[in-house]
């Protein structure tokens, strides 16, 4: 850790289980960290394989906090509260940069500061573009979703490519490289951590705009996220479950019921096998949208408390 008062960039990584992908994180942010003064924070989650033993072995200059499981956003949260850099960057355990520079990053940041909140080009482990631009949600795009419809405006995603070379505002970006001015947390707080595991950066970015803070693309930088869609029953009842949440705390009633409705009909259409796309694992899905349809119509409870 710099021992610089103020350092430049705290870089936050929360990590659980697989220490390969946290590690490979870790070296490809130092690569990408010359000329900054740094502080890095890793929040270990509850981890049973012995990652951040090993992060320490690798890391020993790291701060490495050790929790429970307490979600996402908690573990972010315990970070936040010891990062004292200019700028702070929530970087997903499975991310590696590919090109740019952080320096460059905060260096683009310094010159606009209007923005509060920013992420650059995501893509996949595949090298193909990751739609990380992302619009409020909404009944309209909810049902678009649901339906599959290929209509612009009918997702949550921006699926211009164009765009995404670009630089400009966004409702919210994903959350897997997000990075955010020490003022802004300062003014609207960490992450809410009743968002467990995901929506919780919609939530930060839409907290962040009503306090005045633009949120802006830059296409300064790629990184590859290693994710691929998950058939965890839990992990799919969780991604509705928040993105409920997130209506039940910034939208009125009538808004919050359609998205309810919407929220229910992908997941009965894919029940009854009215599936848009084929499905890899189908025994597998079908049991993670029975489920994510009992978290959404109010008969099973969520499935992070």
């Amino acid at each position: 850790m710099s021992a610089s008062p103020q350092p430049d960039l705290s870089v936050i990584v929360v990590t659980h289980g697989r220490p390969e992908l946290a590690l490979s994180t870790l070296r490809s942010a130092h690569a990408a960290a010359e000329g900054l003064e740094l502080q890095w924070l890793v929040v270990d989650s509850g981890s049973t394989d012995g990652t951040p033993d090993q992060i320490e072995r690798a890391f020993p200059h790291v701060q490495l906090l050790r929790c429970e499981n307490i979600g996402f956003a908690g573990a972010n949260n315990r970070a936040l509260a010891l990062a004292n850099g200019r700028y702070v960057l929530l970087l997903n355990p499975d991310v590696e940069i590919v090109s740019g520079t952080l320096a460059e990053l905060v260096a683009s940041l310094d010159a606009r500061p209007e923005v509060g909140v920013a992420s650059v080009i995501q893509q996949g482990s595949d090298e193909q573009l990751q739609f990380s631009i992302r619009h409020y949600p909404s009944a309209l795009r909810a049902f678009g979703e649901a339906l599959a419809l290929p209509w612009h405006g009918s997702r949550e995603e921006e699926r211009v490519a164009s765009r995404y070379s670009e630089e400009g505002t966004a409702d919210w970006l994903v959350g897997a490289f997000l990075i955010a001015r020490a003022e802004v947390v300062r003014s609207i707080g960490g992450l809410d951590e009743r968002f467990f595991l995901y929506s919780e950066e919609t939530d930060w970015c839409y907290r962040a705009h009503a306090a005045g803070w633009e949120v802006r693309h830059l296409p300064q930088m790629i990184v590859t996220h290693h994710t691929t869609p998950s058939t965890r029953a839990d992990l799919v009842a969780q991604l509705s479950y928040a993105k409920l949440l997130f209506a039940r705390k910034h939208y009125r009633l009538g808004r919050r019921a359609a998205i309810r409705t919407a929220l229910a009909t992908r997941h009965l259409l894919r029940v009854l096998g009215l599936s848009a796309r084929p499905w890899t694992r189908p025994e597998e899905r079908l049991a993670a949208e029975r489920r994510a349809l009992a978290v959404v119509t109010g008969v099973a409870p969520p499935p992070f408390g």
